[in-house]
């Protein structure tokens, strides 16, 4: 089972597109295999405001408008941000588009195995990211609609406010009520996840997959030599989740920031048109490409969910046994890949997409912003 994605996304690497006479009509001819019947996901993320996130929110909430899948809820985890800054940053950026149907659930910035002291950071060799600081400095003083000093300025506070279950209880109920269905989009670290695992046994096996953004596979980490940010976070929680029984695993690794970035000409592309979409990125993204038409932005998180809704878009994909390094040291946090059924027991068979066909990607990410439902 865990196999049966690599066939399909390693069949037909590129896509054959039509050229668009609308936004509508140009999505009909893109190989879109999932449907809201049938596809559901939870986004778990840890959200700025106009970073790669924010390019894979807007994607998925036009695909649920679009009918393409069923968006059940957002959930916030640390990563990149504070879980208050994550969960207000989801908050605002659904008030902007007129998604308020679409429920929030706050998690957790706090690793499975807490946060290490600094003598145990010192001792191997490792870093403590600026995000890990902010909780420690701000976890206990701020809430998602009071930051303080952390508040964006440009933003504030949204009217929306979260739900009261958990992220780990939202994902283990929305399982539960659609066994088989579930897809999660895990593009933080895999606290939330993790927790869902611990808690319900039988929760991975009964999802549909999960696509991750993390791992550093065959480039060099950007927290460490060794590791990638989201998965640098929390490596015990990724170890779980990898272990578990997902009937897929998709990632999603920091290689691909080598090959596809957003330039001024592509964010002008996603300008084009009327939908709420255009107008924000031209307001909110546009700017900084203005200022320095140089401007090359890597961009992690914006390539799963177009991965998940047409893979024909895949243009470099792999099979690789991928295991977590969660043993404290110098290597903490790197994701070791062997060749497919070379690794050890502990390794698990994973899909590894490495790169989209960036011209097709890009006009079917413009095609989707663009179109009004």
């Amino acid at each position: 089972m865990k196999k049966a994605l690599a066939t399909v996304l390693t069949a037909g690497m590129v896509c054959s597109m039509v050229s668009p006479v609308t936004a509508f009509a140009a999505l009909e001819d893109y190989n879109i295999v999932t449907s809201a019947d049938t596809h559901k996901v939870i986004f778990d993320t840890d959200m700025g405001y106009f970073q790669d996130d924010t390019y894979a929110l807007f994607m998925l909430l036009q695909a649920d408008a679009a009918g393409y899948l069923d968006l059940l809820g957002v959930t916030s985890v640390g990563g990149n941000v504070t879980i208050a800054e994550g969960t207000t940053g989801i908050l605002n950026q659904l008030e902007a588009v007129g998604r308020e149907d679409i429920p929030v659930y706050m998690g957790t910035d706090i690793p499975i195995m807490g946060l290490h002291d600094d003598e145990t950071i010192a001792a191997n060799g490792l870093k403590r990211i600026k995000s890990m600081e902010k909780v420690l400095k701000y976890g206990d003083t701020i809430s998602y609609d009071n930051l303080g000093e952390l508040e964006n300025e440009t933003w504030g506070y949204s009217s929306l406010k979260p739900q009261e279950d958990k992220a780990w209880e939202f994902m283990v109920q929305a399982v539960k009520e659609n066994p088989g269905q579930v897809t999660i989009i895990a593009v933080g670290a895999c606290t939330n996840v993790a927790l869902a695992i611990m808690n319900d046994p039988t929760f991975a096996e009964n999802t549909a997959g999960i696509y991750y953004m993390g791992g550093a596979i065959d480039v060099p980490g950007n927290d460490t030599p060794c590791a990638e940010r989201n998965w640098y976070y929390d490596p015990e929680s990724v170890d779980i989740c990898l272990q578990a029984d997902f009937p897929v695993q998709v990632v999603v690794p920091h290689d691909i920031s080598y090959n596809q970035v957003l330039t001024k000409d592509l964010v002008e592309k996603l300008m084009d048109g009327e939908t709420v979409y255009n107008k924000l990125v031209e307001e909110h993204a546009y700017p900084t490409f203005v200022e320095d038409p140089e401007r090359r932005q890597r961009l992690w998180d914006a390539q799963v969910p177009g991965i998940f809704l047409c893979p024909d878009l895949i243009s470099k994909s792999d099979v690789r046994d991928i295991a977590m390094v969660a043993d404290m040291g110098y290597a903490y946090g790197e994701s070791v890949a062997w060749a497919e059924g070379t690794g050890p027991a502990k390794s698990t068979t994973c899909t590894v997409v490495y790169d989209v066909d960036g011209e097709a990607y890009w006009n079917f990410v413009a095609d989707l912003f663009s179109a009004q439902f």
